[in-house]
């Protein structure tokens, strides 16, 4: 049968763009990644990899900032404590012009109380160290020397994400210290709002299965730009009941259930982890096993969520294992058994070795 010229091109055509449509749409969708500048030891040097690692291998830099707060310094306004400010700077010297996630914490380590005064501030007198911490969450003088703080470190890292509440909803909170958070949360949300309209600013939740949690960040959710979770479940899930955290033994809708909370609001990890080798830490009863394998297949079903529910971004808390910096903790008082919780998480080992987690990682970020 004959065929016009004209008509073979026209198929032709048709073929080639239906083919490159397919092959478009084999792409998977880039993940957004990022990590914390936490070393693998208190070095220059172990911080200088720290950085290159981000500038080499990650979309952004979360900066989190939780050593207490300075609140006689924010409250008046005055310049910060030496030691913040040289942190400062030194972070900035090496984020570059990486974007920064601005993480701050206005809780304490256990996250149901409020946080102490800035520990490096030997400047500031004790008593008016003493009278700030005497001072309830939902005190206006407290909101407003936690908001005017947050605006500092914005200030100096222009971000463009907030998260000015890491953790908040822990089911271990005294309720009526949570109802006064509540309140502070809602204090600073508002303020912080008008001062960053163009900024997502929310606070971030713990991933468990406790419903006095989720019973909190429901009441949180109204000051919260986003759902931003903070995962390690390794630490908890059900389904580790024995040790073993294998996550394809996760319960069904272990994320979702927490994104189910606000669907029409964005969502990421705004911290996540997972242990490759196995995690004993007797003071929290805590004995869990931990695989390459199982931690790569996490990151992997990160990606498949994200992509699925669009995620925001992801932070992988350490970039790193950090063993060696156990024994400097230890030698300067810093230790807590807490740091062990985190320790073996690293996209590479303590030899500076890669995991298989890491090609995963590459993956994900993979933009062809």
């Amino acid at each position: 049968m004959y065929v016009p010229k004209r008509i073979i091109g026209c198929l032709f055509g048709l073929f080639f763009l239906t083919q490159c449509q397919k092959k478009k749409d084999t792409i998977p969708t880039p993940v957004k990644l990022g990590v914390t500048p936490w070393p693998a030891e208190y070095s220059l040097a172990s911080v200088a990899s720290a950085y290159d690692f981000i500038n080499r291998e990650c979309d952004f830099v979360m900066q989190q900032i939780d050593e207490g707060i300075p609140y006689e310094e924010a409250f008046n306004k005055e310049p910060m404590p030496k030691a913040l400010s040289e942190d400062i700077g030194f972070r900035k010297l090496y984020t570059g012009t990486k974007p920064v996630f601005l993480s701050v914490s206005a809780l304490s380590l256990t996250r149901k109380s409020k946080t102490s005064y800035y520990r490096l501030a030997n400047e500031t007198p004790p008593d008016k160290k003493q009278y700030w911490e005497s001072l309830p969450f939902d005190h206006p003088d407290v909101i407003t020397a936690y908001v005017n703080y947050v605006e500092y470190l914005a200030g100096q890292f222009s971000p463009q994400w907030i998260n000015f509440g890491v953790e908040s909803n822990l089911d271990t909170w005294d309720p009526a210290e949570f109802a006064r958070y509540k309140a502070f949360c809602a204090g600073v949300y508002a303020a912080l709002k008008i001062s960053h309209p163009g900024i997502p600013v929310f606070l971030s939740l713990v991933v468990n299965e406790e419903e006095r949690s989720m019973h909190y960040a429901r009441q949180l959710l109204p000051y919260s730009d986003w759902v931003a979770l903070s995962a390690y479940p390794y630490t908890h899930v059900s389904s580790s009941a024995n040790g073993n955290t294998d996550p394809d033994r996760f319960p069904e809708g272990y994320f979702e259930r927490w994104l189910d909370l606000a669907p029409a609001k964005p969502w990421c990890f705004a911290e996540t982890g997972y242990i490759a080798e196995n995690l004993d830490v007797p003071e929290y009863s805590l004995h869990k096993e931990g695989t390459q394998l199982w931690q790569n297949r996490y990151l992997q079903k990160l990606g498949e969520l994200m992509r699925a529910r669009n995620g925001q971004f992801a932070v992988w808390f350490c970039y790193t294992d950090y063993d060696a910096l156990i024994p400097t903790l230890e030698a300067s008082g810093d230790y807590q058994p807490l740091f062990l919780f985190w320790r073996d998480t690293g996209l590479y080992d303590e030899n500076n070795q890669p995991r298989p987690v890491l090609q995963t990682w590459r993956d994900l970020r993979q933009k062809n």
